[in-house]
């Protein structure tokens, strides 16, 4: 083999002295998947999500109001539809955060705006909350509601996408009921 094929396989000058000193780059494609992966949960290397909550904000549904459409797309954004996971506080002044899941209904700039998901009973006869029945939300199967009076907004840097969408017909309900009560659009 000659030396100009043996070289040919061999990292250029720039890359072998910026290995050495730490400066290596990760090549762009590679560093825009692994962030893809990220945005979508799908990197399993990736460590444990931290244990304080997100920075977040709580208003009422009806100041927030705007046009509601069902739009589930897996192209990096949470969209309207989807559902995602984010660490919340837990009630009763608990220290630790815990990931709660929530219904996508909107965006606003590098935000999502969203409503809570609670698995707990003691929601199935409360004006402010709808059912969504079972699903990919709840590991356990169980039926689940939706909190309509308020609307969390959550930076999308902070959410865990998993891949999970609320069906065309019940998110439907949610944004007729948002539409009636709430003046959403």
């Amino acid at each position: 083999m000659s030396d100009t094929a043996a070289n040919a396989n061999q990292p250029g000058w720039f890359t072998r002295l910026s290995q050495a000193f730490g400066l290596h780059r990760e090549p762009p494609l590679e560093r825009g998947l692994r962030m893809i992966g990220q945005r979508l949960g799908l990197d399993d290397t990736l460590q444990e999500h931290s244990m304080t909550a997100a920075r977040f904000h709580v208003s009422p549904t009806a100041e927030m109001a705007r046009t509601i459409y069902y739009a589930p797309d897996m192209d990096g954004q949470a969209d309207p539809g989807e559902i995602v996971w984010v660490r919340l506080p837990t009630p009763a002044g608990a220290t630790a955060a815990e990931e709660r899941p929530l219904l996508v209904i909107g965006r606003a700039r590098q935000s999502i705006l969203a409503l809570a998901i609670s698995a707990s009973e003691a929601h199935e006869h409360d004006d402010n909350w709808q059912e969504i029945g079972a699903g990919a939300w709840d590991e356990r199967g169980r039926v689940c509601f939706v909190r309509l009076d308020v609307t969390i907004e959550v930076p999308e840097s902070a959410i865990r996408r998993q891949g999970a969408i609320i069906p065309k017909r019940r998110f439907d309900r949610v944004a007729g009921r948002l539409r009636r009560s709430y003046g959403w659009g």
